[in-house]
Parts: structure tokens; C-alpha cells; sequence
């Protein structure tokens, strides 16, 4: 059993307890562009799981469980995240926890926290993960092995909350880039891709990479930073997370670039469905950026030029293409706009300024979108045409 003791109330020593009673024996990091992180653990198979993952990454020196700190850029920050597959201890007993927000379902919230003076606790209720961070602590617990893609969430989590910090907005959107490869004179440039849940973000995003001048550069977040201060007509920047797009069975029929996703007898049973129960078929897959466009690669950043808000249905007739001032189409702004959620821990600053990003504020995405073309995709969905709509924000 954990010494523990209820209720927690710190959790740096609560992350130090763990770590003593279930010592690492494996690690690896990665530079997410600027972004160094270290994740160690005591169960080498979600290490190797974590570099199969993300392959197309830069990785940084070092083995076992701990990075080669004299081999890292001077003074550059590096995030320690501890991954540790255990039976956890009952990190929530005696503490009233707060259920995090989530659409209603028949399986019930997804996740419920509490903070304390050092930072807050997270515990998944679907799966019996938690997660404890606060400034410098990170550290997850509980079947860490059964459920990777948490571990991989919470690696972003702590990405997105250094951008918040730095004052980029968060929006819920994928996105591809062109140019910055090597030899090119220009800096990358972006389009961004957002649409209410189900419109078809990452199939459209995909489709575009099927142009081989593309990058990818986001699935499902990104952070929008202001553009450079000493220019005021410098566009915003566009910042992704090291998350590969998890794409329905839907997206993988229509996309030869990701055939090899599916087995044979999945293609033949996917086939087989109408179109109508392949497109609410909620049944996700991996598509891992390197192997499925191995003459591609991943871009975190690059200057935003466009936006593309998608506002379709499958029964919406022809598909219209317009191009859009956001400032006097507000309604669309909540397609794009994402709330912080349970793994930001605000700066005290932030609150002290009332800066809350649990509630985004729409003036700063249209302020932040000044000068950004933005493209309304309405009418019926027609992935070509959106797809041939989309490239021409990038001169295409």
C-alpha cells in the first residue's frame, strides 16, 4: 500500500512518494519544436509504445530512465513526466472532487478533479488513470499500458498549457502547412481546419495532404500566439501538438494514402455498410503521419494565412465556398473556439487579471484572426471541393 496519507494536500510529495515506491526503469524524450519532455516509467513496454508513437519526432539523448541533461541546449526547459503502471492508491479519499464537464452519456462523465495549494489531481473514471501536476511536477499512475493514448493526451495537456501560459488562444482545429522543408527561402505557412464535431476535420485535413508539397501540422488542437511584435502586420502563429489524427473507417474507404490501416477483413466489413452507418461509425484507428505519407512530415509551426470553418451537412446540396469577415459571423467562432478543460491549472496572474480560459472569449479569437483569410465551407459536403477551396488560401 501507498504511504500516502488522506486527504492529499501536496502534490510534489505525493509525485515523490510515488516515484520512490515504484522506481523507473525506462524513459525516453522528445523536442516537440521548442517543447523538451522526458517521459520515464517503470514498465519498459509503454516506453517503447511512446517511440513507436511518436517516430516522427525529434528525439533527445539519453536511455533509461534518465535523460542526458549535459547533452540538452543550455538552460533549456525540459518537462519530466513520470508514467508509472500500478494499482494506484485511492488518491481522491476524504476529497469532495469536481466532475469535469462532458456531454451526457449513458457511460457517464469521463474524468472528475481537485486542486491543491501546489497544483490539481485528475482521476479518469472510464479507465481509473489519475494525473497529478502542478509547476514542475507531472506524473501519471494507474494502467498506463492499457491505455497509451492517455499518456500521449497528457504529454499534449502539458505542451498546450505552456502555450496558454505564453498567451497563445487554444482552438479546436486540424492543420496543414507548406514550405520551411529544407532548401526553401520562406518560413512555413498554415491553414487551419475547424468544424463542429462530426463536419469532417481530420478527413478533410488528411485529404489535403494528399498534395505532396503538404505538411501536416495538427489534428485536433492548436494554439494561435500572436505574430511577431515588431511587426504589425505579421500574421499569427499557428502551434500544433504531437498528435497523430484518430480517424473513423470512413476516412481510411476514401483515402488510398491510408489503405494500410485496415486489415482485409475490415475493409470487406466497412465496405459493407451503407453510407449512412459508415459515417456514424464511431470506431477509431491511428493514422500515423510518417508511414501513411512517408515523403511528409510533421510541422508544430508556422505562420497562420488561413482558416477554413466548416459549416456543411451531408444533406446540404451543392457545396458553397465563400469567404467570410469572422468578426461579423460570430455564430461560426464556437466551431474554432476551445475551453482550456481539466488539465490547464491557471496562472494565479491569469486570475488575477480575470483571464479565464475555462470560458473563451470570442474578441480575442477575432482579434487574434485580424488579417487571417478566413473560408466558410456551407451547403452539402463534397471533400473535393472543400479540399480545392482550402489550397487556394495557400496560393495553390
Amino acid at each position: 500500500m501507498s504511504p500516502l496519507s488522506a486527504p492529499l494536500s501536496s502534490v510534489s510529495e505525493a509525485v515523490a512518494s510515488l516515484r520512490r515506491e515504484h522506481p523507473s526503469c525506462a524513459g525516453a524524450g522528445w523536442d516537440f519544436d521548442g517543447f523538451s519532455v522526458w517521459v520515464d516509467s517503470n514498465e519498459p513496454a509503454l516506453i517503447a509504445e511512446l517511440e513507436r508513437y511518436f517516430v516522427d519526432f525529434r528525439r533527445l539523448p539519453g536511455a533509461g530512465p534518465e535523460p542526458d541533461l549535459a547533452a540538452l541546449a543550455a538552460g533549456a526547459p525540459l518537462t519530466r513526466i513520470s508514467a508509472l503502471q500500478a494499482d494506484p492508491p485511492d488518491l481522491g479519499a476524504g476529497v469532495e472532487m469536481t466532475i469535469g464537464e462532458y456531454k451526457p452519456s449513458v457511460r457517464g462523465p469521463k474524468e472528475a478533479f481537485f486542486d491543491v495549494a501546489d497544483g490539481r489531481v485528475v482521476h479518469k473514471l472510464r479507465t481509473g488513470m489519475w494525473f497529478l501536476f502542478g509547476r514542475d511536477e507531472h506524473l501519471a499512475i494507474g494502467p498506463c499500458t492499457a491505455n497509451p493514448n492517455q499518456v500521449i493526451n497528457f504529454v499534449n495537456n502539458r505542451m498546450i498549457q505552456r502555450a496558454l501560459h505564453d498567451g497563445a488562444i487554444l482552438g479546436h482545429a486540424a492543420a496543414v502547412a507548406i514550405g520551411g522543408r529544407p532548401g526553401d527561402a520562406d518560413p512555413p505557412r498554415a491553414i487551419a481546419i475547424a468544424g463542429f464535431s462530426g463536419m469532417g476535420k481530420s478527413t478533410l485535413s488528411l485529404n489535403l495532404m494528399n498534395d505532396r508539397r503538404l505538411d501536416f501540422l495538427s489534428n485536433d488542437r492548436v494554439m494561435i500566439h500572436a505574430g511577431a511584435s515588431d511587426d504589425p502586420g505579421a500574421p499569427p502563429i499557428v502551434q500544433g501538438v504531437p498528435k497523430h489524427p484518430r480517424i473513423n473507417p470512413g476516412t481510411i474507404l476514401h483515402n488510398a494514402a491510408l489503405g494500410a490501416i485496415l486489415q482485409p477483413e475490415e475493409r470487406r466489413r466497412f465496405m459493407a455498410l451503407e453510407p449512412g452507418e459508415l459515417w456514424q461509425l464511431e470506431h477509431k484507428y491511428d493514422a500515423l503521419i510518417g508511414q501513411c505519407f512517408p515523403n511528409q512530415r510533421f510541422v508544430l509551426r508556422a505562420q497562420l494565412v488561413g482558416l477554413v470553418l466548416l459549416n456543411w451537412s451531408r444533406e446540404g446540396g451543392a457545396t458553397q465556398p465563400r469567404r467570410i469577415d469572422v468578426s461579423e459571423r460570430l455564430e461560426l467562432l464556437p466551431a474554432l473556439m476551445k475551453a482550456a478543460g481539466v488539465f490547464y491549472l491557471p496562472r494565479g496572474e491569469d486570475l488575477e487579471a480575470g483571464l479565464d480560459l475555462a470560458q473563451p472569449d470570442p474578441q480575442r479569437y477575432v482579434e487574434r484572426l485580424r488579417g487571417v483569410e478566413v473560408l466558410e465551407l456551407a451547403g452539402g459536403v463534397d471533400f473535393e471541393r472543400g479540399r480545392n477551396a482550402a489550397l487556394e488560401l495557400l496560393g495553390l
